[in-house]
């Protein structure tokens, strides 16, 4: 049997975000499947307590954290660690196969077998999405991890049909390496359809420039004498996206947006499943994980209609166009927002995007892949 490890260094301290999320519940499938005491695990010593939460039975091997403070510090950081930690920890546990749990994982080609997960190429493939543009030097610094990163791996795994296309369309000499396996979902069905919600429109993840919840505001503010329903967005709001309280102070929104920060997940999920609506404006996603547990939620859910989100979530919840139109946001949310939701059709579709998605179908299919 192969030795496996997944390289788990580049999990955040708070084990927030998409891609973290992607991690802890593809290691909770493997746990659940029985498969992870023939794994080890490599990550930052502030991570082992919580990952050894999830799955008891792997191997856990702690590595001293670098500084983790700028976003240029981290990777940095996770350069060497991969660089010069890895490959000696490779070595000395007879690894055969290592799953990196994002990109830029160092310098020099691993004896292991070596799988990547980018999660996106969206630096490279949307440098110019509405309002925002890549700059320059980041631009050229993903394009060349990435072409690193993809030259030294065995296999490139797309989370997408779309970004598999996309990676394959910018890297073409490494075409053959990609390999398409969805994210991991860590939702159960709700069978019960919930009557009685809670008066809000919800959405989650403000950090990045590309989740346009600028467009979810103005469309909101649209709006906002002709319902009764508060907007809520959850989860923290860093320095790069801070004009988006900005902009709800500036036109006296206080009263009907309410910032979460951050919340644990209990809470957010209780938010998600319990609100009127849910809310996805993004104007480019590599997958689109919280519409998907949103449908799987039985949550009537909205979103733009770029290719990923319609892909995703198989034409399933509802949709609006352009992304970065507040008016055509606004329309669609009022619609959404009278439209009688039929409780046995919303299950059917949970049941079928929880099939698909579920973290622990989705684990055993990186097993296949560990083991291919």
């Amino acid at each position: 049997m192969k030795k496996i490890a997944l390289n788990y260094i580049y999990l955040s301290k708070k084990h927030a975000g998409g891609k973290d999320q992607v991690g802890l519940n593809l290691l909770k499938g493997l746990q659940e499947n029985g498969v992870a005491k023939d794994m080890v695990l490599f990550c930052y010593d502030y991570s082992v307590d919580f990952l050894k939460s999830i799955s008891p039975d792997i191997t856990i091997i702690p590595i001293d954290a670098p500084d983790q403070g700028s976003e240029l510090k981290r990777m940095i950081g996770n350069m060497c660690t991969n660089t010069f930690v890895i490959p000696k920890l490779i070595k000395e546990h007879g690894v055969d196969v290592i799953y990196h749990l994002d990109c830029n994982n160092g310098v020099f080609k691993f004896k292991a077998k070596s799988i990547v997960i980018p999660h996106d190429i969206k630096a490279i493939a949307h440098r110019d999405l509405p309002g925002l543009r890549i700059p320059f030097v980041k631009y050229i610094m993903y394009k060349i991890m990435y072409a690193m990163d993809f030259c030294h791996a065995d296999v490139i795994v797309g989370i997408s049909d779309v970004d598999k296309g996309e990676i394959q369309e910018y890297y073409p000499k490494y075409q053959d390496k990609v390999v398409r396996v969805y994210d991991p979902i860590d939702i159960p069905v709700c069978e019960r359809y919930i009557e009685e919600r809670e008066n809000n429109i919800v959405a989650i993840n403000l950090q990045f420039h590309h989740k346009n919840i600028i467009t979810l505001i103005k469309a909101f503010e649209l709006i906002k004498d002709e319902i009764e329903e508060n907007l809520v967005l959850v989860g923290n709001v860093p320095d790069r996206v801070m004009y988006l309280k900005d902009y709800v102070k500036e036109h006296s929104l206080e009263d009907r947006v309410r910032f979460t920060g951050f919340v644990s997940d209990d809470e957010r999920n209780h938010l998600l499943q319990n609100c009127k609506l849910y809310v996805t404006p993004t104007l480019f996603e590599g997958f689109g994980m919280v519409a998907v547990e949103a449908i799987t939620s039985g949550v009537p859910t909205l979103v733009s209609k770029i290719p990923t989100n319609y892909e995703v979530t198989q034409g399933l919840c509802s949709y609006y166009e352009p992304a970065e139109d507040p008016q055509a946001l606004a329309d669609a949310i009022k619609k959404q927002l009278v439209t009688k939701c039929n409780p046995e059709e919303m299950l059917v579709k949970a049941h079928k995007i929880e099939e698909c998605y579920n973290y622990r179908n989705i684990s055993a299919q990186y097993w296949d892949l560990f083991n291919s």
